[in-house]
């Protein structure tokens, strides 16, 4: 058996979804630590780096609050030191902006570090809605129809929503599902189902965006009736495997929300889903095709919704889902009968077999 490695868990973030983010990492701490020496790491709101001062149960306090402590440093200074210490692998269990983009993917490439998760061109392009719609259409596969406001417009004049409505209605049929282009876990996504939603309460739902999708582009796409269905892929071995796939049925909300996606008892998550053999396939189908399309590798969760008539329409790619007690892909893997444990040391194993150590640069193990 191989001696355990020495994993850098990678958590929080500079965005909306580090509390999503900080609750992964420690389901991740908890599952590792039985096999490998883990070391927490926190990217504050800041952006400073807060590395826990030991190793989970040597010397660690098992309880995450317990890990961090004091204001944090530069992260190149505290890569430095971790480097100094010993890293085979950092997990990347962070979510959002400039943690699912490619920039802390392209980060760790440069210097050479193993990090799980997808590489960095698979990252920036299904972070952005607007690009994973656009190569979806383009390679047939069914999506909501849409049309998006680049943020330099956006921001520059008033938007003339009834112009809109006019222009856009015909071929994006109301309702209208507004949402920022870049942002993940349904944050700052609003549903409007009337001309007079869209005049009255379109602005209002982008101003209440949270500070880091101030720049972001506005995507605004067809609300689907149906069956929504969400469907993870596992690629740790070279072959796309989809698991089980599971149906949302939100119970405190119109849709799957942030509160119905992370609040415990808020959604019921039905797992397998209950489809018809040819369902069934034909969802898992989409998710592989849509795994390979991007070159998700080794894990993707597809969204999306089963129509009335039978067709697949996708509404997004998710290349780091959550593992939080509440998250879709460990439901889907516990029910594959893949112990989350093994999850995330397939995980590991992955990341250590595609390392990349760039000309010049000494490998840090």
């Amino acid at each position: 058996m191989r001696d355990p490695l020495r994993v850098v868990v990678l958590m929080g973030g500079a965005n909306a979804e580090r509390e999503v983010s900080l609750k992964t990492g420690a389901t991740v701490v908890r599952e590792l630590s039985r096999r490998h020496r883990i070391r927490p790491v926190e990217i504050l709101a800041t952006g400073a780096w807060r590395c826990a001062e030991g190793i989970v149960h040597e010397g660690l306090d098992p309880s995450p609050d317990a890990w961090f402590e004091g204001e944090g440093q530069h992260p190149v200074r505290a890569l430095d030191a971790l480097l100094g210490a010993g890293v085979d692998v950092v997990f990347n269990a962070l979510h959002g902006p400039l943690c699912e983009d490619g920039t802390i993917q392209g980060f760790f490439r440069t210097v050479g570090v193993p990090l799980t998760g997808p590489d960095v061109i698979p990252a920036a392009v299904t972070m952005d809605k607007r690009l994973t719609k656009l190569g979806l259409a383009a390679a047939g596969v069914g999506t909501p129809r849409f049309f998006w406001i680049p943020a330099a417009k956006l921001r520059s004049e008033p938007v003339r929503w009834d112009e809109l409505l006019e222009q856009e209605s015909r071929r994006v049929p109301l309702p209208w599902v507004l949402k920022p282009n870049r942002l993940g876990s349904s944050v700052g996504v609003a549903i409007l189902r009337t001309p007079s939603d869209v005049l009255e309460r379109a602005q209002e739902a982008i101003d209440a965006w949270p500070a880091e999708a101030a720049g972001d582009d506005l995507l605004v796409e067809e609300a689907i009736q149906g069956r929504e269905l969400t469907c993870g892929v596992l690629e740790t071995d070279g072959a796309p495997r989809a698991l089980p796939p599971i149906e949302i049925r939100p119970r405190t909300s119109d849709f799957f929300d942030y509160h119905a996606k992370y609040t415990p008892g808020a959604s019921e998550e039905v797992c397998p889903a209950p489809l018809t053999p040819s369902e069934d396939e034909r969802v898992r189908a989409t998710a592989v095709e849509v795994h390979r399309l991007f070159g998700c590798a080794p894990l993707s969760r597809t969204d999306m919704f089963l129509t009335g008539n039978g067709d697949c329409l996708v509404l997004e790619v998710n290349t780091l889902p959550g593992m939080t007690s509440t998250s879709l892909v460990p439901l889907a893997a516990s029910r594959a009968g893949i112990p989350l444990a093994d999850l995330f040391s397939s995980l590991v194993e992955h990341a250590l077999a595609r390392a990349f150590v760039p000309a010049g640069v000494a490998s840090p193990r």
